[in-house]
């Protein structure tokens, strides 16, 4: 391969260096030679193991761990917590080996870190998974105290939800440190699952954590949670710590299942998943679906968070682009009004009145329940179209206050958030509303106005220049159609930037939304126009085609063909302005159908004749230049059209016929015949001796048959009859010839030959004669 590679470098072609081939080897050899150094680099990159020594957020099934790892060789240990484990292990290249032991209870587990050596996939040996990622540290939290049952019970529901919601171990082994076992120590195993039932019963109730015992005077307190829509309950019991501080006690497991149990016969439910699953159906659902959708918001969180939004006071069309926007307005929003424990939201799902997680002059915040479309499917909770309609009002009336404690600084979602934050940072002014909207959106205005005006001018440069002329019938007409596709895209393409423009500064959900509106209908019609007008030009450039082949489908086809396009084109643009301007669909659809109706009616000779096109288009009585006969009148087929046909006289008029008559009238097509008869009558003086009549007979046959188009098997000479004038010679014979023109050129080249064979036999025309012989009459 490399010797031909290598003899292709050194091809010259009439003695010039062959440049281009050269230049096409020596790039084929880098090529190569950058594959090359990628997989030496990538198999170097493989047989080097990552290093395994770092802190480690760790999760399994039912619980979660903060893994720390020392590397010395091939050899792992570690620690973890909760739990006051033991790691050790070998490492094999990517792979982990090895045991863990807690509480004098080991097992053997598997670890397979990542290529970039940020996470790893394992195992324990009972098959159970076991994975996790390089931890970043503890993030912020609310609180971190615990000088009161209040504070403790803050620090753990923030801490729990820290983890749920963005993966932080740390903060749940931050709320281990705020539990107190009742009984004392126990295996670690023990523990956890008690945890786990105290956080259940924890998490399918409902109460407001300010509730929660502030400055308790006793070292214990105790503060009832229940769940709601039933009369179950449950008693949180804290204790006062050595060191003053407060700790949530975690009965034993009989006490706490007892209560869980007393929570799903109450729901109905037979076990926790199933009442979280029915719960999810709730104004807690909707809340935590959209807290958790936003933290992975470029994976699977972006349909979470636009299903828990009422869009129904935007057309369809918009969900996509304004879904975002108005969820960026409303974490922004949620940031600032406070932090969000998911407990305080009811999670009740046959609740029956809203529920108002925020309150503000300017608008509330609101999850409502919204009828299902279907009448079998249950109601849904979502955030309500008010509570969506008033958010840049909102937003605007609490944008200087900080983000509430707590809560990280996160990248905005939309690039509207993106940009407003940049210009907050350079030059704060411009956020302030001279007019209706901030001062930054009317300069983006202007700018994009005048962006979209230079785009235009710039193909309008594209546009040819048509002749001069008064009278419209003189222009040049693919000038003048190549003109119109370039406004149609001048039109189009204008439209669109301000519509990606005004997307991007957010006014559609402001006073200025109308003029959205105005440049999506302006770029749907443009669109329309430059699409119905290609479809005619590349229509035409197929009919021409068409038009130089001998059958006439193609044409008819090609003409059909571009008019439903068109008509498809129109009624797609209708129904995109029918949503730009949220008009129902069924409303147009049946506007179309009426006026479809009339036109129908009012055309419907012309849809005889478009029918009548097809039937000639199915049954192919003729092609393009068959002579045929029809309507007492023979005629060439010129043009077949989808309403009528043109034809051509033998006399050079024109015939135009609607399709509905033609196909409807019997058809002699003269241009399908294989063959076409010749039929001549020869007359010869009477003074012609027999010898020279049989001497003409016979050589007369042998020349026709000589003929190249002639058919051999009929051809027939003989005496006729005794004329008038002379003695009639009957000549009928057939020719292999495809029109008219070509049987008129055999014709004229037989009489011609054979007023050659007269002269060679001897024998003389007869023509016309009278004799007239006087008498004498005697007196």
């Amino acid at each position: 391969m490399l010797r031909f590679l290598a003899a292709l470098f050194f091809v010259k072609e009439a003695g010039n260096p062959a440049k281009p081939l050269k230049t096409l080897c020596l790039s084929f050899y880098l090529f190569l030679a950058c594959i090359f150094v990628t997989i030496s680099a990538s198999a170097v990159l493989a047989q080097s193991s990552p290093d395994w020594s770092g802190r480690w957020d760790t999760f399994w099934r039912d619980g979660a761990a903060v893994v720390e790892l020392q590397q010395e060789g091939s050899s792992v240990t570690g620690t973890y917590e909760p739990g006051s484990g033991l790691i050790e292990g070998q490492v094999d290249g990517q792979i982990l080996r090895g045991r863990w032991f807690e509480d004098q209870v080991s097992g053997q587990l598997i670890f397979a870190i990542s290529d970039d050596g940020g996470s790893f996939t394992g195992r324990f040996d009972t098959g159970e998974w076991w994975n996790g990622r390089r931890s970043d540290g503890a993030g912020e939290r609310l609180i971190t105290g615990d000088a009161s049952p209040r504070e403790t019970l803050q620090s753990i529901v923030a801490s729990v939800s820290d983890f749920l919601i963005g993966g932080d171990v740390d903060a749940l082994r931050f709320a281990r440190t705020l539990l107190e076992f009742e009984g004392g120590e126990a295996p670690a195993n023990t523990l956890r699952h008690r945890q786990a039932l105290l956080w259940d019963i924890i998490d399918l109730s409902t109460f407001r954590v300010y509730d929660a015992p502030a400055r308790p005077e006793a070292d214990i307190a105790a503060f009832t949670i229940a769940l709601d829509g039933t009369e179950a309950s449950y008693d949180l019991r804290f204790v006062r710590a050595g060191d003053g501080g407060w700790r949530l006690l975690v009965e034993d497991a009989e006490t706490l299942s007892a209560a869980l149990r007393r929570y799903l016969n109450a729901l109905g439910e037979p076990n926790v998943a199933a009442a979280k699953t029915a719960m999810e159906n709730s104004p807690r659902g909707v809340m935590q679906r959209f807290l958790f959708g936003i933290h992975d918001w470029d994976g699977a969180g972006r349909e979470a968070v636009l299903s828990t939004l009422d869009l129904s006071m935007l057309p369809d069309h918009l969900h996509s682009a304004e879904g975002p926007l108005l969820a960026d307005y409303l974490k922004n929003v949620l940031d600032r009004a406070g932090f969000v424990f998911l407990q305080e939201i009811p999670n009740n799902p046959n609740r029956t009145t809203p529920y108002v997680h925020y309150a503000h002059p300017v608008g509330d915040i609101v999850i409502a329940r919204m009828p299902a479309e279907d009448e079998d499917a249950p109601d849904r909770w979502a955030l309500d179209a008010e509570t969506l309609r008033n958010l840049p009002a909102l937003y605007s009336a609490m944008q200087s206050l900080p983000m509430a404690e707590g809560i990280p600084p996160s990248q905005p979602l939309t690039q509207f958030f993106s940009l407003r934050e940049r210009i907050r940072d350079t030059s704060p002014a411009l956020l302030n509303r001279a007019v209706v909207i901030e001062n930054w959106q009317w300069l983006a205005i202007l700018l994009m106005v005048v962006a979209a005006s230079v785009l235009a001018a710039l193909l309008g440069l594209l546009a040819p220049k048509t002749r001069a002329e008064a009278d419209d019938d003189a222009a040049d007409a693919p000038a003048l159609q190549s003109k119109g596709l370039v406004q149609a895209a001048r039109l189009t393409l204008g439209s669109l930037v301000l519509v990606w423009g005004f997307s991007i500064i957010g006014i559609i959900e402001t006073p200025l939304a109308a003029l959205h509106t105005l440049v999506s209908v302006a770029a749907v019609i443009g669109a329309t126009w430059f699409a119905v007008l290609a479809t005619g030009m590349i229509g035409t450039f197929f009919q021409r085609r068409a038009a130089s082949t001998v059958g006439y489908a193609d044409e008819i086809v090609t003409a059909m063909a571009i008019g439903i396009i068109k008509l498809t084109l129109i009624t797609v643009g209708l129904l995109l302005l029918a949503e730009i301007v949220d008009l129902p669909y069924e409303g147009v659809l049946a506007g179309l159908g009426v006026g479809g109706l009339a036109l129908a009616f009012a055309a419907r000779e012309t849809v005889s004749n478009v029918l009548g096109g097809i039937l000639l288009l199915t049954d192919r009585p003729f092609r393009r230049g068959d002579l045929i006969e029809t309507h007492g009148q023979l005629a060439t087929v010129e043009t077949v059209g989808i309403r009528s046909t043109r034809l051509k006289r033998l006399d050079d008029t024109v015939m135009i016929i609607p399709n509905a008559q033609l196909s409807d009238q019997v058809i002699v097509n003269w241009g399908l015949r294989v063959r076409r008869r010749i039929d001549l009558s020869i007359g010869l003086t009477y003074d012609t001796p027999r010898q020279k009549l049989d001497q003409f007979i016979e050589e007369l046959r042998a020349m026709i048959l000589r003929q190249p188009s002639a058919d051999a098997k009929d051809c027939y000479v003989g005496l006729k009859d005794f004329g008038e004038s002379a003695i009639e010679i009957e000549c009928r014979c057939f020719v292999f010839v495809s029109n008219y023109d070509d049987q008129v050129a055999v014709r004229s080249a037989l009489i011609a030959d054979i007023v050659d064979l007269a002269k060679q036999v001897g024998v003389s025309f007869a023509f016309p004669t009278r004799t007239i012989q006087i008498v004498k009459e005697e007196t």
